[in-house]
């Protein structure tokens, strides 16, 4: 059994708790995505990861059973607290880690692609179509992004065959300027059909 949290921690904790805005969650979210992906693990559960590191604080400051209790220093400025976070999420992250179940499929797949089960059949025309987009859209979309927005672009472009969401590279907001500057150029080669 851990010791108590004091009344000065535990009060400075609920503030700085308090104090994260939804920039500070977004950046604890890329924060696990990178560990993640660093791991080789699938960096979708990135939320996830930020998630449990809050709620073992949470429980650490409700009881003495479990949790993550912070030092007094660990909440001493907002700064301090963010790193106590992240302590937190690389944790969780190293315990994903060990559990089969968040570890990215590396399966050997037939003709480059993944078993029936966990696919939607594409034909081959469709699969011809899907390459000639991305190979239309990327360069398009790098010529006319700012720079701030080419990592979110790379990384959409590696998993662009295997996922319909756009990976969180940096703020959230990134994700959605690009959806928005791929659906005006989309638009301008015609849609999709």
């Amino acid at each position: 059994m851990k010791a108590p949290l004091s009344l000065e921690c535990s009060v400075r904790c609920e503030v700085r708790l308090n104090e994260l805005s939804a920039a500070d969650i977004a950046n604890l979210t890329g924060f696990a995505e990178r560990r993640l992906a660093v791991m080789g693990l699938n960096p979708s559960a990135g939320e996830d990861a930020t998630q449990r590191a809050l709620a073992a604080i949470l429980q650490g400051m409700e009881s003495d059973q479990g949790g993550r209790t912070p030092r007094l220093v660990d909440v001493e400025s907002k700064g301090a607290f963010l790193n106590f976070v992240r302590g937190a999420i690389s944790s969780i992250v190293e315990a994903m880690g060990r559990k089969r179940q968040f570890r990215v499929k590396n399966t050997p797949w037939e003709d480059g692609m993944p078993p029936a089960a966990d696919r939607v059949s594409l034909t081959p025309a469709q699969n011809a179509e899907l390459s000639d987009l991305q190979g239309q859209l990327f360069p398009r979309l790098r010529a006319r992004a700012p720079r701030r927005l080419k990592r979110t672009i790379d990384a959409w472009e590696s998993v662009f065959t295997e996922s319909d969401r756009i990976p969180a590279r940096g703020h959230r907001r990134y994700v959605r300027e690009v959806k928005g500057l791929a659906q005006e150029i989309i638009t301008e080669l015609g849609g999709i059909r």
